[in-house]
């Protein structure tokens, strides 16, 4: 019996550190490190507001354990900030299941539709016939379909000019020149169906 108790107390103890782990990882999330602080780089979400956020479309946005997220089945939509950017870099980390198709626009409408004609679409969906995860749609293709489900990823997204480049978990996936858009908002895009989480947004502004 004694030998029985011990093991509970074991697994609760792991347990429970798991937990610890897990909320200590989200106390962490979306916030600046000292480096990324004096080299100019602004976080575009706290983790616990949408105020820089507006909606577009259908769909409906939470945050959940300090991330940006669609609710489920709402409608699709977009969630665009409210400031436009022209030059700039950009980091975001997301989350996807298998059936949820999602995207970073770049460069968007400050009014009106965002959609992959009146802006640039990072993709996220990698079973994308034409334009899997890491691709620019109608720009820049990825060499290789990555996997991206069920997991945390990051994208480094540049617009410098005409000079749009992509890097997907650290690896160069798009770097081409296109002159379509200039300037515009930023968007997260939500399909309908699926879940997808977004966290760790931050823009450093460029000249």
């Amino acid at each position: 019996m004694r030998q029985i108790l011990k093991k509970f107390s074991v697994v609760i103890l792991i347990q429970g550190f798991g937990l610890y782990l897990a909320n200590a990882w989200a106390f962490q999330a979306n916030i600046l490190t000292p480096s990324e602080v004096s080299e100019g780089w602004v976080l575009l979400f706290d983790g616990q507001t949408l105020e820089e956020w507006s909606p577009r479309g259908d769909a409906r946005w939470e945050i959940i354990e300090g991330t940006i997220s669609p609710i489920s089945e709402s409608g699709r939509g977009v969630l665009a900030t409210s400031n436009e950017l022209v030059d700039f870099m950009l980091k975001v980390e997301f989350w996807i299941d298998d059936t949820a198709n999602s995207g970073i626009f770049l460069r968007s409408p400050t009014t009106g539709q965002i959609t992959q004609k009146t802006a640039y679409e990072v993709n996220i969906f990698d079973e994308h016939d034409s334009w899997p995860t890491g691709s620019i749609n109608e720009v820049g293709k990825i060499a290789a379909v990555p996997n991206t489900v069920n997991k945390w990823n990051q994208f480094e997204i540049s617009a410098v000019a005409d000079r749009l480049t992509v890097k997907l978990n650290g690896k160069t996936t798009v770097d081409v020149h296109d002159e379509r858009h200039t300037r515009g908002v930023l968007g997260l895009q939500y399909n309908g169906s699926g879940n997808v989480k977004f966290r760790n947004l931050k823009v450093r502004t460029i000249g």
